[in-house]
């Protein structure tokens, strides 16, 4: 069996021990790596992002077991395709979800198509996180995403300025995502793909 190199086996010894700095090398080092990975797997940059984040965060909660890690890439890219199978598992079982994300990854942006594709359970959920967000936010996201407004038709509605409607539009997202998590730490990769991959920004 390859072995990790000498390098990385002194740094997981220091995570192991607790060391910050140790555990930010072995991130930036294999990132991209596992990113890239998980992006040929998903065909989704959430959800690749989120699995790989996670497998970080599994490395550090048990950093205590780090030492017997013989190849820390293998061990990583397994950890990654074992997270990846149970995301597909899960999506497996709600057909219709998985349907609008193949969609939308084969498909143009249409902005407000995808939200008619989600029954009503899926809308109530996403009315639900709308309304965690602020007044401005909750209305760009809702003209653009759901009616279907272009930036220009929103800003001149609401007589703001185009980069405003597209930062706010970027600023309504990231806050879902963030009320989603919170809200929905154990399927938060379902609820999320759901959700938002069918909505991506502009």
């Amino acid at each position: 069996m390859n072995e990790s190199p000498p390098y990385d086996k002194d740094l997981l010894e220091q995570v192991a021990q607790g060391s910050e700095a140790a555990f930010k090398i072995i991130f930036d080092r294999h990132w991209d790596r596992l990113y890239n990975y998980m992006m040929a797997l998903t065909k989704s940059s959430e959800v690749a992002e989120e699995i790989a984040a996670d497998v970080f965060l599994k490395l550090w909660t048990g950093r205590e077991l780090l030492p017997g890690i013989h190849n820390l890439e293998a061990f990583l890219l397994r950890v990654a395709h074992n997270k990846a199978m149970d995301f597909f598992a899960v999506t497996a079982r709600h057909a219709k979800y998985q349907k609008i994300i193949f969609e939308a990854i084969r498909q143009p942006e249409v902005p407000g198509a995808d939200y008619r594709l989600l029954d009503k359970e899926a809308q109530g959920l996403l009315g639900e996180m709308l309304s965690g967000l602020t007044l401005q936010r909750r209305l760009v996201f809702t003209l653009h995403r759901i009616e279907g407004l272009s930036h220009e038709e929103i800003a001149q509605r609401l007589n703001l300025s185009h980069q405003t409607v597209k930062n706010t539009m970027v600023d309504a997202q990231k806050s879902l995502r963030n009320l989603i998590k919170k809200k929905y730490p154990d399927g938060f990769l379902l609820v999320l793909v759901a959700l938002l991959a069918v909505l991506p920004g502009a």
